[in-house]
């Protein structure tokens, strides 16, 4: 893993994603909290620092060392001091611009749709290129006002979480007849159904393959349990698609200080995180933190094209 301060463990970045290092306050994967907390500025603060206009700000779904120059993509949903906003009361879209670190827009504003299909909350999905690493500046239009969050982009060397490109590490992961260390081997209730083969079958396989990396009891009520809920619903669909779940802790009722092998295999610091690779076993894209029917349907097609 890429260094962190000395009171930042890696659990802190499991739970939050990044929350310490000022990227990513969501409600704590393992923790009580039902929604992300806003994250513009001093986090938790009424005013939401310089990303706040009118009570609102922009809460990151995304943070700490995660891209590399190419493509990005960076979910971010609308939040309030109360925490994120109900869909009913998020825009349907908003109109994005990002700025590079010496403050020019990189190309034209984009239209981002809200995307909820499946979930207990919105977001926006926006995507964009990016050429080189360092700080860049993210801001949307929300009921009359700008907003903004700050990501950065680094080097290469300085991410260790998997990368399109990279060949899908083909290691042992938990199933219905082998656990491999891991105690359980699915916290969602039921178990879910993507626990038949390890990834290192599936791998070898010769067919596309979504792993899914989450621990739905340890956040319900945020976002790892209903991204699993939308991916074994839109499963069927895709029958030459091989599906895989594994989750983040080894023996999480014992400790939450041992991960499951895979966390270290993919180089994560952040959950969920889903994976896809395609039939060679080549990663070809990330859906980091948050994703809906919509946008899973998408990159699933995608894959298979």
């Amino acid at each position: 893993m890429p260094s962190l301060p000395a009171s930042l463990t890696r659990r802190q970045l499991l739970i939050g994603g990044g929350a310490a290092l000022g990227a990513v306050l969501l409600g704590a994967c393992g923790g009580d909290d039902d929604d992300p907390a806003p994250a513009a500025g001093d986090p938790g603060s009424s005013d939401g620092g310089d990303g706040a206009a009118a009570g609102l700000v922009l809460v990151q779904f995304f943070g700490g060392p995660m891209f590399t120059p190419g493509q990005v993509r960076l979910p971010f949903g609308l939040g309030d001091v109360d925490g994120l906003i109900p869909t009913e009361r998020t825009p349907e879209q908003l109109t994005v611009t990002v700025l590079d670190p010496d403050g020019r827009a990189l190309g034209d504003p984009v239209t981002v749709a809200r995307h909820a299909e499946g979930l207990p909350r919105a977001y926006f999905p926006y995507e964009t290129s990016i050429d080189a690493p360092g700080f860049y500046t993210l801001q949307a239009e929300a009921e009359g006002e700008t907003l903004e969050l700050s990501f950065q982009v680094h080097e290469p060397s300085q991410v260790q979480v998997i990368q399109p490109g990279a060949a899908l590490p083909a290691i042992a992961t938990p199933t219905v007849t082998d656990a491999h260390g891991v105690d359980p081997i699915c916290t969602n209730d039921p178990v879910c159904s993507l626990h038949e083969v390890t990834l290192e079958e599936a791998v070898g396989a010769g067919q596309p393959v979504a792993l899914l990396v989450s621990t739905p009891a340890f956040c319900q009520l945020a976002i790892c349990g209903p991204v699993l809920d939308v991916l074994l619903e839109v499963a069927p669909s895709f029958p030459d698609v091989r599906f895989l779940h594994t989750e983040v802790f080894a023996d999480p009722y014992e400790s939450l200080d041992r991960y499951a092998p895979v966390v270290d295999a993919l180089g994560l610091h952040f959950e969920p995180c889903l994976v896809l690779a395609d039939a060679t076993g080549t990663v070809v894209r990330r859906l980091d933190t948050i994703y809906d029917k919509t946008e899973l349907e998408a990159a699933l097609n995608a894959l298979v094209a």
